[in-house]
Parts: C-alpha cells; sequence; structure tokens
C-alpha cells in the first residue's frame, strides 16, 4: 500500500500492537494448496488468532496481516477465522475482527472465493450461541472480508482515515471506468451511511472496544432450560380503581390538551433517556437519526445488560425505513445477546412521503413490529410523548407498556383522523381515548410513570425489565403472544 498516494496513510501498522499486546496469537493454519498453479504463490494465509485480554477484557481475536498478499481471504483464511470463532463459541468469549484486507486471495480462484461462506458459517454458529462479535475495519477493508465478517458483526468501528467498501477504489474505476466521487469508501462515509457504529482515530479505539465488549460479554453462564426452572406465577394486573396518583391532571384534560401537552411540555427526549438508561454503552448506527440505539450495562441495573432503541430519538420526529431496520436490528442483538430490549416511543407517525414510500416504509415497520414480537427476551417499551398509529406501535408491541403523563397513543394522528373522519383536529383527539388514563383502563399500558426526568424514566425502565427477568421465559413469551394476538381487554 503506498501510503503517500491513497486513503488511510493515518492509519499506521502498529497502532493494534499495545491492544494485542494481551492475546497469544497461535500460529499460522497450514499454507493453501496452490490448485490453480499461480506462478510463485505460497499460500500463506494473512490472518492469525488467538486468545486473551483486549483493552482488560477477555476476548478471541482474529488479526489480518496486511503484508501477506494484502491481507486477502483464501481457503487457509477461512480455516483459521472458523477456529477463532469456534473457539469464541467454546470459551463464550466475544470475537473481535481486525480487519485489514483488500478482498478474496484471488490466486486461489473460485477455490479462494469459496471461504466466504465458510466464514459465514461460523458466523452463524457463532449467533446461534448468542456469543457477541465485534469487528475493527482498518486501512483497507474491502471486498468479500467486508461483505462476510465486516458488515455483519453485532457492533463495528472503522479506523479515521480507511478505506471502507464493497469494492475498493481503484476496482471501481476499472470496472465502470469512472472513480468513485471524493469521500466515498471512507470510514466517514460508511458512518454516515449507518454502515458502522463508529469512526475513530486509532488511539480512541481501545476505549470503544472496551465498552463494547463489555456490552457483548455475558455476565453469568447460560441459563437453565425453561423446563428446570421453578413456574413463575402469574401476577394478575391490578384492576382499573380510579385515578392513579401522580395522574390526576391527565384525567383532567380533554383528548386535545393531552396532546398539545406531549408536544409542548417539558419532557426528556428518547436520546436523553436512552443515555441515562445505558451511560457507558455503545451506540448502534443508522443512516436515519430519528431512531438511536445502543447496547450496555443499566446503570442502576446491578450490572443488568440491555439493548436500547429509541423511536423517534427527537421529539416530533417521524423515523423512515432506515430507522425501522435499525429498530430491527436492536431486537435481534437483544434476541442474540440474551438480554433484555428497551423500547422508548416518541413519534407522531412514521414517515409517510414519497422518498419513504419508495423505500419501502410499510415493509420496514411491519418488519420491525415482529422482530419486537419475535424477540425471546423481556421487552418494555416506554411511551415517553407522542405514540401515533403503526410507526409508534412497531416499537410498543413488549411484554410491558408504560406511559408518561404527557404521552399519548392512537391509531393514527389527530390530524390524520381529523382529515379521514372530516372532523374538527380537537374532536378527533377528545374522541380517541388516546390519554395514559384512558389506555390503562382498556388495558394497552400496564404501568403509568409520574416521573418526569431522564433519570427517573430511566430508573422505572430499568425496575420493570428486572421485573419481568425473573419471570419464566416461556410463560412471558406466551403472555406476550396472548396479549398481543387477543382481543384487547380479554388479554388483562
Amino acid at each position: 500500500m503506498d501510503s503517500d498516494s491513497r486513503p488511510g496513510r493515518q492509519t499506521s501498522a502498529d497502532w493494534r500492537t499495545n491492544l494485542l499486546a494481551g492475546i497469544t496469537l497461535g500460529p499460522s493454519t497450514a499454507p493453501a494448496v496452490n490448485r490453480s498453479g499461480w506462478p510463485d504463490y505460497d499460500g500463506r494465509p494473512a490472518l492469525r488468532w488467538g486468545t486473551g485480554l483486549i483493552a482488560g477484557v477477555p476476548a478471541v481475536a482474529a488479526v489480518w496481516d496486511f503484508a501477506v498478499h494484502g491481507g486477502s481471504f483464501g481457503e487457509a483464511d477461512a480455516a483459521g477465522f472458523a477456529a477463532a470463532a469456534a473457539a469464541a463459541v467454546t470459551s463464550r468469549r466475544p470475537l473481535v475482527s481486525f480487519l485489514r484486507s483488500g478482498g478474496t486471495r484471488l490466486q486461489e480462484g473460485v477455490a479462494g472465493l469459496v471461504g466466504l461462506p465458510r466464514a459465514a458459517l461460523a458466523l452463524a454458529a457463532l449467533d446461534a450461541a448468542g456469543v457477541g462479535h465485534v469487528a475493527i475495519a482498518d486501512q483497507p477493508t474491502t471486498g468479500g472480508v467486508w461483505v462476510t465478517i465486516g458488515s455483519r458483526c453485532d457492533v463495528r468501528c472503522a479506523v479515521a482515515g480507511a478505506t471502507v467498501g464493497f469494492s475498493g477504489p481503484r476496482v471501481v474505476a476499472a470496472t465502470t471506468g469512472t472513480p468513485p466521487p471524493a469521500g466515498s469508501h471512507t470510514a466517514a462515509s460508511a458512518l454516515a451511511g449507518g454502515l458502522v457504529d463508529a469512526a475513530l482515530a486509532p488511539d480512541a479505539v481501545a476505549g470503544w472496544l472496551r465498552r463494547a465488549l463489555t456490552a457483548l460479554t455475558p455476565l453469568t453462564p447460560p441459563s437453565p432450560e425453561p423446563a428446570t426452572r421453578a413456574p413463575t406465577p402469574t401476577v394478575p394486573r391490578p384492576a382499573w380503581a380510579g385515578v392513579p396518583a401522580g395522574f390526576e391532571q391527565v384525567a383532567a384534560r380533554s383528548g386535545w390538551e393531552q396532546v398539545t401537552a406531549a408536544r409542548t411540555g417539558e419532557r426528556p427526549d428518547g436520546v436523553a433517556v436512552l443515555c441515562a438508561l445505558l451511560p457507558d454503552g455503545v451506540d448502534l448506527v443508522g443512516p436515519d437519526p430519528l431512531v438511536g440505539a445502543r447496547i450496555g450495562a443499566l446503570h442502576g441495573g446491578g450490572g443488568m445488560r440491555a439493548v436500547v432503541a429509541a423511536v423517534g430519538a427527537r421529539r416530533g420526529s417521524a423515523p423512515g425505513p432506515a430507522g425501522y431496520r435499525l429498530l430491527v436490528r436492536a431486537a435481534q442483538l437483544a434476541g442474540k445477546l440474551g438480554v433484555g430490549l428497551v423500547t422508548l416511543v416518541d413519534t407522531p407517525g412514521a414517515a409517510g412521503d414519497a422518498p419513504a414510500e419508495a423505500a419501502g416504509i410499510a415493509a420496514a415497520i411491519g418488519d420491525a413490529m415482529a422482530a419486537v414480537l419475535a424477540c425471546p427476551c423481556p421487552t418494555v417499551s416506554v411511551v415517553l410523548g407522542e405514540g401515533g398509529s403503526g410507526g409508534a406501535l412497531a416499537a410498543t408491541v413488549t411484554d410491558m407498556v408504560a406511559m408518561t403523563v404527557d404521552s399519548y397513543f392512537t391509531a393514527l394522528s389527530p390530524e390524520g383522523t381529523a382529515t379521514t373522519l372530516r372532523i374538527p383536529v380537537e374532536q378527533a383527539a377528545d374522541r380517541a381515548g388516546l390519554r395514559p388514563t384512558d389506555l390503562y383502563r382498556l388495558g394497552f399500558a400496564d404501568c403509568l410513570l409520574p416521573a418526569t426526568g431522564a433519570d427517573q424514566v430511566a430508573q422505572a425502565a430499568t425496575g420493570l425489565l428486572a421485573e419481568l427477568a425473573w419471570q419464566d421465559p416461556v410463560q412471558r413469551r406466551r403472555r406476550r403472544q396472548q396479549r398481543w394476538s387477543a382481543e384487547l381487554c380479554d388479554s388483562l
């Protein structure tokens, strides 16, 4: 790599040395057979792996050496990567892939290309075992290694200045006749597109990795099978008996006054509560800033970990398809790792403009709803403010639903309802039964939170998740299915 003329010259070859000082790398796997008779090809693998401490956390590391055939991935590399993934499964330590690769080992032809599905199968076994995977995309990370390994891990970081992309810039120029535009195929463009969760200078990677590995490391051995657990008694939901304490003002409001309070009242947005819940977590990033997500240890949760997704990260926001795809990723990651899922809802509804429609907003909402419903772990949703239509419901189909004093939930925004039914907007809100007290009585909301500050809401959400974590998982999932498949009041 010509460091004077290509992107990524600021990523030096030795910045990983201190980070990998606690890892004992094993010997390279045997060289690949030169099946195609490529002149002077030695078949050495570019990948070595080992175990030890990374940023103080036990892990398995798979490390690419760009000095060996440009870090390209072939038969021997696939064997080494499969062994590293298997070691991670056996030890239940997260796998960290330190990527520096131009892609597939071209000297091996199709025999090298077939190493990619082998790597994909190894990672599928890692997913099935619930073991985390982190990738660091260094200079460069392109081709099959980015496709199969870098782009598909649980959390991913790119080193600032690195070339990151499906095809390297020179390959793009050669195959299309036009070089990519300035700024394309970079760590920064990957972050902007939601392809990586962070783009960091080399000296910042260690701190990010510590938080990521801590979030992904199991705190306890796998739980026993449900059949060996003592059954958890079903606690009946409290019957409606007047106005809960702290909600007297809500009960006195009209529906339109409640909507106005949700839109104009002083309350935290999704980002503030997300940060209060997981102050030392790592962000999961997508290209839609209106949905935020993070994984880490819950503040005040006794080490309990969770994935938190804020749907409507900013007040009044209408997420698009990419935002709901991030919600899918969050729900699936929680399920894989066996940690809780908390969703924070604050949106008048999903984006409905022409670009969102063309990008598949309907399917994205449906996929997100299915992912939240299917998440096998405890799930809690907190309606912080606005809750409009299916765009909000996709994040609310959880084991428990909590609502704050300045929140509402309705089948369609008052403006949309007024237009559809040709009635005044105030009347549409007043007739919708959208106040938290209405929804608690109906059975949609399980819990009403008089708390208004971000820390208070976070504390309440942590408590609800902890309560669910003690329940028998089979019974809990059955109750969730029953809740969202029966008529609403029948599920009480």
